[in-house]
């Protein structure tokens, strides 16, 4: 499956291109798996768009358990269309390294909101918390519901999801990612190795920590960690290390009983985050879907994707404008790459959203004044970035004295053929 390893110069990079359809941006964030890039993806008529590029790490490309896993990973994801289910768009191999194109979501982790919402010494709102957590169910059962050709269920369990694995976009939608320890029917790779936990501590089930069967209740346990963490502010069953929570879940002794959540979280919340915590797996939510009937039914007031868009923004906004300016540099050494190539769509949209303005049509440049005359902090300039400044600004004072010469009787009319903007261009006779 996996080739020799490359020579440190042939690596992947910024400007290269995986099987010449995805040029690589720069790297996002990386794993113990694998890397994640923001990338570009170009047809024709000028068509532009952003995914994201998870690369299996080059230390780990010619190992084949890796690479069944990666591969495991890639064909559950893509059999589960779900809104709420990051999209699995295509899979590669590029000279023996694997890798997955998904859906690019602008956003982070639903762990970078909470840290965000520690940091101000607030409350995670009730409301929008139960709303991402209902849009987690809804993507939960997609997976959970997912069938082989044969009708039969595939019985697919995440087994890892965490706040980590939660994204929350800036328009309001929760995604759930990385089904790389996922377990199927028929999954590819081997079954895991006995003794060799999967999964974050924190948030996996006795069962899970007993090494035992686990299915789709597994999960639901996991969602009842992550509420009661971001209702209570603390981890049930929280000792001083991961081993402290493996420990008393595996001891097979009932755990120890759970502090109660604050007097502000309504009784039905807690019911849910009781039941979810069920140590028995029977006791448990018997699916999603159920779990998904009585979030929505707890919530005080109707929450939409909107409120959790607006709620993203005010705690993500920092990181969302570096997310922006990484991208305009990374566009803006792309074009700087191909001299006399086109003008990018997606560098004069990121241009225009950096700046807080409305997304122009016309070109970069128009977009590239707007934004320096916005008053919003401006990316690293690049000579590009110059010429074209200087070329709308000597343009644009050409237009203008054609424009006012010609209103003060000054020109005579252009003969036919003629722009406005090649006569302001000569000196004017009188």
């Amino acid at each position: 499956m996996a080739s020799a390893a490359r020579a440190p110069e042939e690596r992947l990079g910024a400007g290269f291109r995986l099987d010449g359809r995805y040029e690589l941006l720069y790297p996002f964030a990386q794993g113990g798996m694998a890397v994640v890039w923001v990338a570009r993806v170009r047809g024709k008529h000028g068509f532009e768009k952003l995914v994201a590029v998870k690369v299996i790490l080059d230390e780990l490309a010619s190992d084949e358990n890796f690479c069944r896993m990666f591969l495991d990973e890639a064909r559950i994801a893509a059999g589960v269309r779900h809104p709420n289910v990051a999209q699995v768009e295509d899979l590669g191999d590029e000279d023996g390294t694997l890798y997955m194109v998904l859906e690019w979501v602008e956003g982070d982790s639903l762990s970078s909101v909470y840290k965000a919402v520690q940091q101000r010494g607030e409350s995670f709102p009730i409301d929008v918390l139960l709303r991402i957590m209902t849009d987690a169910c809804a993507g939960l059962h997609a997976a959970h519901e997912l069938r082989g050709p044969d009708g039969a269920f595939l019985n697919v369990v995440h087994r890892d999801v965490s706040p980590q694995n939660i994204l929350v976009s800036a328009s309001g939608m929760t995604k759930l990612i990385d089904f790389g320890v996922a377990k199927a029917r028929d999954r590819l790779a081997e079954q895991t190795q006995m003794g060799l936990f999967k999964g974050k501590a924190h948030y996996a089930a006795p069962e899970q920590v007993r090494f035992r069967k686990a299915d789709r209740r597994a999960d639901l346990w996991a969602l009842g960690v992550i509420l009661y963490q971001f209702l209570s502010g603390r981890l049930p069953f929280e000792g001083k290390s991961d081993l402290d929570a493996l420990r008393i879940l595996a001891s097979g002794q009932p755990p120890p009983p759970l502090p109660p959540l604050p007097p502000h979280v309504p009784p039905a919340v807690g019911q849910i985050v009781a039941k979810a915590l069920q140590v028995n797996a029977d006791a448990r939510y018997t699916t999603a879907l159920d779990m998904q009937r009585d979030l929505e039914a707890a919530m005080s007031r109707p929450t939409t994707t909107a409120d959790v868009a607006a709620f993203a923004r005010a705690y993500l906004a920092p990181r969302l404008e570096q997310q922006r300016r990484d991208l305009v540099e990374a566009l803006s050494d792309a074009t700087a790459r191909e001299p006399g190539a086109p003008a990018s769509p997606l560098l004069t949209a990121a241009l225009a959203q950096a700046s807080g303005a409305p997304v122009p049509v016309e070109s970069n440049t128009s977009t590239a004044l707007q934004y320096l005359t916005s008053g919003a902090a401006a990316p690293t300039l690049r000579p590009w970035h110059v010429a074209l400044m200087v070329a709308a600004v000597t343009i644009t004072l050409g237009i203008w004295t054609t424009v006012i010469l010609a209103l003060s009787g000054s020109l005579k009319p252009a003969p036919l053929g003629v722009t406005p903007a090649s006569v302001g261009a000569q000196a004017p006779r009188r």
